[in-house]
C-alpha cells in the first residue's frame, strides 16, 4: 500500500473513531437529562473536543440525536438476520428475536422512549407543518432510511412466524397480522406495562412472557 493511502487510511479512522467517540458521549447525555435539556456545548465539554469539531461531523444535535437512533436500529437488525439464519426451530428464533428487540428497549430505553413516545418532540425533530395536526393516536413519519430498517426488521419476524405455520410449529395464521400484533406486544409490554409491576423484569422474564402470552394466550385447551 503507497504511503499516500496509508496516511488516507489512518485519517479515515482517525475520524471515524472521533465520531464514535461523540456519539457515545452524546448517547449518554441524551439518557440522562433528554434530547430538549441536551446542549451542543455539554457534549463537547464530555467527549472534550471543541464545540468547532463537533460541528465538522454533526450539523446539529438533532442529526447527532438520529444517527444515534439509526446505529441502535441496524445494530438490531443485523442480530435478527443472524437468528432468522440459525438452523433452530421456528420458535426458538421468535424467542431469540423478541430476546434481542427487548434488550435493545431495555439498555436504551430512555432514547428509544424519545423517538416512539414524545410524538410533539417527534415532530419538531422532523421539522413537520406545526399548522397540520395529525391525531393524537398517530405517531409522526419516520424518516426514510429509519423506515427501511424497520421495515426490514418487521420483513425477518415475519419471515420466523411463516417458517413456523410451514413446518407445522405454528398454526396456520395470517402472518402479517400475526406480526403486527407481535409488535404491537412488544412495544407496549416495554413502554406501558407491566403497570402494577413494583420490580422491573429482566430482559429474559419479559422475553419468556411475551412468548409465552403470543403463542399460548390464556385461553384453555379445547376438548376435542
Amino acid at each position: 500500500m503507497k504511503e499516500k493511502d496509508l496516511r488516507t487510511e489512518r485519517e479515515r479512522n482517525r475520524k471515524e473513531g472521533n465520531k464514535k467517540s461523540i456519539l457515545k458521549v452524546a448517547e449518554r447525555i441524551f439518557t440522562q437529562k433528554g434530547y430538549s435539556l441536551t446542549t451542543m456545548d455539554e457534549i463537547a465539554k464530555e467527549a472534550q473536543f471543541s464545540k468547532a469539531t463537533l460541528y465538522q461531523y454533526f450539523r446539529n444535535k438533532r442529526e447527532m440525536f438520529f444517527e444515534i437512533i439509526y446505529k441502535s436500529f441496524e445494530e438490531v437488525l443485523q442480530k435478527i438476520i443472524k437468528v432468522q439464519q440459525m438452523n433452530v426451530s421456528a420458535e426458538e428464533k421468535l424467542k431469540k428475536a423478541i430476546y434481542t428487540i427487548g434488550y435493545y428497549y431495555h439498555t436504551k430505553k430512555n432514547i428509544a422512549r424519545i423517538f416512539i413516545m414524545e410524538k410533539a418532540l417527534m415532530r419538531r425533530l422532523l421539522h413537520l407543518d406545526s399548522k397540520v395536526q395529525a391525531p393524537s393516536t398517530h405517531h409522526p413519519p419516520i424518516p426514510g432510511r429509519y423506515k427501511a430498517i424497520l421495515d426490514e426488521t418487521y420483513n425477518l419476524l415475519c419471515q420466523i412466524i411463516e417458517e413456523g405455520v410451514k413446518n407445522g410449529e405454528f398454526r396456520i395464521v395470517d402472518i402479517s397480522q400475526a406480526c403486527l400484533i407481535l409488535g404491537a406486544m412488544i412495544r407496549g409490554f416495554h413502554f406501558k406495562g407491566p403497570l402494577r409491576e413494583k420490580k422491573e423484569l429482566s430482559v429474559n422474564e419479559s422475553t419468556d412472557l411475551l412468548l409465552n402470552y403470543f403463542l399460548y394466550g390464556i385461553k384453555k385447551e379445547r376438548k376435542a
